[in-house]
């Protein structure tokens, strides 16, 4: 993720910003970056980096380290991109919204979906009103498993969080964005089946079932599966019901379906969005428009759509799952 970030800049942007430092731990991804920015300086010690004449600092590790490292940048007057999630403890989300709250630093969370043409397009169908007042959201992804990290770390729920909080904080975001409402309580089953990478009871989970309740009353469900064999054409599914009609993705096409109460064809009326892939795996949408939306921020003081406060429910969301899951109980989402 470092490194498509690094692309990213060098390739995209470079007419306004230049990666002038980089620090890792493997030699080859440290190689990987040279060759796109020879003249970066390399670190071995995140401090030395944080401490270095730099404007600003992209935080792309394991999330265990994310927020002691935005503290330390943000210490340093460092303007922070941080990878999502914004914590892995309620604590920390709690330590890190304090923390932006007093800085006039940008503070960015890397949840790039919202800044994709395609998912904004949900959210402006949304406010127009388009399937009247929303009742119920909803995402199911059937994939995979997770691609291999350092020493396992997305594997140890104690390094990040839950596969709920690392992954699926980003589809949490998106919907807690759509309903513009705070994540009130939420009740989770899930569990380890197939997928088992470490010993012992902190492997992550991979299946689950959540159901959530905001504070105006809409209600949603997640569904994920790890263990899912690549089915063709199947996609991450995501969608909106409201009092007037539903709003559903077709990410493959980058079309989005509706259907409405009352008319008479049972075929969806079939909106195409224009977007861009991103760089890196998973090509994820909005993944090109983050970067821009950050050196806006700074050199402009455009407001991002994804700051610390704005965020930091789709984390506590998955968290408040992984908790329901692990104390087999509702759980009030503080």
């Amino acid at each position: 993720m470092g490194n498509s970030h690094l692309k990213t800049i060098t390739e995209h942007h470079s007419d306004v910003a230049e990666a002038a430092a980089i620090c890792a731990r493997s030699e080859s991804n440290i190689q990987r970056a040279l060759g796109m920015a020879p003249q970066a300086r390399v670190f071995q010690e995140e401090e030395r980096l944080i401490q270095s004449d730099l404007d600003a600092v992209f935080v792309s590790t394991p999330n265990v380290t994310h927020v002691p490292l935005a503290l330390a940048i943000l210490q340093a007057g460092k303007h922070l991109f941080l990878e999502k999630p914004v914590g892995i403890t309620k604590a920390e989300c709690s330590r890190l919204v304090e923390a932006a709250s007093e800085t006039d630093r940008v503070v960015l969370i890397g949840h790039e979906l919202r800044y994709s043409p395609y998912f904004r397009r949900i959210k402006e169908l949304v406010e127009a009103g388009e399937i009247g007042q929303p009742r119920l959201v909803w995402c199911r992804e059937f994939r995979g498993p997770f691609q291999k990290k350092s020493r396992d770390w997305i594997q140890d729920d104690r390094q990040s969080g839950g596969a709920l909080v690392d992954k699926n904080c980003h589809h949490f975001d998106l919907m807690n964005w759509w309903v513009g409402a705070r994540p009130k309580r939420v009740c989770a089953f899930g569990g380890n089946a197939v997928e088992r990478v470490i010993e012992g009871e902190h492997q992550v989970l991979d299946h689950a079932t959540v159901s959530f309740e905001y504070e105006n009353g809409v209600r949603g469900t997640l569904q994920f599966c790890m263990f899912a064999p690549d089915l063709r054409g199947e996609d991450l599914e995501m969608g909106v019901i409201g009092e007037k009609g539903i709003l559903q993705t077709r990410l493959s096409t980058l079309e989005i379906l509706i259907w409405k109460r009352g008319r008479t064809s049972n075929d969806p009326i079939v909106q195409s969005v224009e977007a861009k892939r991103g760089e890196g795996w998973g090509g994820h949408l909005g993944f090109a428009e983050i970067h821009e939306a950050f050196l806006k921020a700074i050199l402009r003081r455009e407001p991002p759509l994804t700051t610390v406060r704005e965020c930091v429910d789709g984390t506590l969301l998955a968290i408040a799952a992984e908790e329901s899951i692990k104390r087999g109980r509702v759980i009030e989402v503080e």
